[in-house]
């Protein structure tokens, strides 16, 4: 019996010197790998390949600036670099002002902006959502042809960028100079919204 006890000890401890080694070896290697070297890159845990040396050979080269060129040095005083125009507005189209319309408007307005756009009867219907919820519907789109004798054109759009009640808010959605134009086509009795262009 104690023949048999004595082997077993005698294993475990070659065992547990094993493993103990092993475990030597492993914190040795992990630390060697800690160490930096020279003209390399430092140990990261999540590694971006742009970083890598390898990615160095597959970067495209680098294109040098043309042979006249100057150094940016300034723009000048603080009048010129801050002198930014009050309204972002570009030369006035009815063409391209009439689809802006038709693209964004017409589906409440109406083509002809007299308030009858295919949306306009689901805003206004008392089985709507907002009506079932809280009591009313809303109002129907308004006729653009008789709120341009009411408005000006810089109320028209304040509301056409701000939105009213359903109505988004377009200066979120259409550049300021789409919104100007959109506007104009509203207002323009020659060539504009209800002229049957």
């Amino acid at each position: 019996m104690t023949e048999r006890l004595q082997d077993t000890r005698v294993k475990t401890s070659a065992r547990s010197r094993l493993v103990l080694l092993a475990a030597l070896l492993l914190v040795g290697l992990a630390s060697a790998a800690c160490v930096q070297q020279s003209n390399t890159y430092p140990i990261e845990i999540f590694k971006e390949m742009h970083y890598a040396q390898f990615q160095r050979s597959q970067e495209p080269p680098r294109i040098l600036p043309p042979a006249q060129s100057v150094a940016f040095s300034s723009a000048g005083g603080p009048g010129e670099v801050m002198d930014v125009p009050a309204v972002r507005e570009r030369p006035y189209d009815p063409e391209v002002a009439g689809e802006l319309f038709r693209v964004n408007c017409s589906v409440c307005h109406g083509v002809n902006g007299d308030g009858t756009g295919p949306a306009a009867r689901h805003i206004a219907s008392p089985g709507s959502y907002f009506s079932t919820t809280n009591g009313s519907a809303y109002a129907a789109p308004p006729n653009l042809l008789e709120s341009r004798t009411r408005l000006t054109p810089d109320g028209a759009y304040s509301i056409v960028s701000n939105g009213i009640l359903v109505m988004p808010r377009f200066g979120k959605l259409m550049s300021e100079e789409d919104i100007r134009d959109v506007v104009a086509y509203v207002f323009d009795t020659e060539n504009g919204l209800g002229t049957g262009q």
